[in-house]
């Protein structure tokens, strides 16, 4: 049956390429959705490049979903598909040949060089010596994500060992368990020396193979947490737009790009497996010079 080969894929995505809990979420969603179409019952057989198209059909005529959503649900598809052929069990895989519906593009938001100076983020915040164990979380995540351009994910997964403070570097294990080396910021450093202090008065234990954002049931703080602190900063600052720790690492890659960082080191720090999931944020600049271009050329 279908259901039992989709049940091992999402084992052995679970065991073998030990991806996220997340990850695993949104595949199934997506799996149970195909099979909500086809019925519980369905065989293996049913698995056709046919029934991927009447899938997409019904997502795209019935549903409304946005390409960006078919897409998602698409790839969870050929990803499947792919499983099966390296497992023997089909000689082909049926979703090789759907195409991905063309996604919208869209610019991303991000934040001004001197909204996140230094300078500005503790004339509008204060002085850390009386802030609490949030806020100093806060700001540590600030540097994380917009110093390093780390994921929401890798800084709640992050351990002591990961940072090696004298090189000033950190090792991320990023998507499907992928590791990269970032460099970190003295503002980093100095924001973590303040952090394990507040952790420390908090009866929060430090070792070098804890996690950074240690709670106090001994797990580290869920992704929710952590997001909740990146909003509420955001928002003390002054930030009026989408308030999501997203926002910050878009942030990180326009600043490299707009200060003359090549494109394949900002792919390499930002841990795209993609350059054109990368090359987003070269429209963006693009666009912003067609709009400087329109506001101050006489002939535009």
């Amino acid at each position: 049956m279908l259901r039992e080969h989709i049940s091992n894929f999402l084992t052995y995505l679970r065991v073998q390429r030990r991806f996220s809990e997340r990850t695993l979420v949104t595949y199934q969603k997506s799996l149970d959705k195909f099979m909500a179409l086809l019925g519980e019952d369905a065989p293996l057989s049913a698995f056709t490049e046919m029934s991927l198209k009447n899938f997409v059909w019904d997502m795209k005529m019935k549903q409304k979903l946005a390409s960006t959503s078919i897409c998602e649900h698409l790839a969870a598809m050929k990803s499947f598909g792919k499983y099966l052929v390296r497992s023997n069990i089909l000689q082909k895989n049926p979703a090789d040949g759907i195409p991905m519906p063309k996604r919208p593009k869209r610019l991303v938001a991000f934040l001004g060089q001197k909204d996140l100076a230094t300078e500005k983020i503790a004339e509008k915040l204060g002085d850390e010596s009386d802030a609490n164990l949030q806020q100093v979380r806060a700001r540590t995540l600030l540097e994380l994500i917009y110093g390093s351009g780390l994921r929401i994910s890798e800084c709640q997964s992050l351990h002591w060992n990961q940072i090696r403070e004298k090189e000033k570097l950190v090792q991320v294990i990023g998507k499907g368990n992928k590791e990269r080396i970032v460099p970190i910021t003295d503002a980093l450093i100095e924001q973590l020396n303040l952090f394990k202090i507040r952790q420390t008065e908090a009866g929060h234990p430090i070792t070098p193979l804890g996690y950074v954002f240690l709670a106090e049931d001994g797990k580290p703080y869920s992704v929710r947490t952590l997001r909740n602190d990146i909003h509420d900063l955001l928002r003390d600052i002054g930030w009026e737009g989408k308030a999501s720790p997203h926002v910050l690492r878009h942030s990180f890659a326009t600043h490299l790009l707009e200060n003359g960082a090549e494109i394949m080191s900002v792919k390499e720090m930002l841990g795209h497996s993609s350059i054109s999931t990368t090359q987003i944020y070269t429209h963006v600049n693009a666009e912003r010079l067609r709009q400087a271009f329109k506001k101050t050329h006489p002939r535009a």
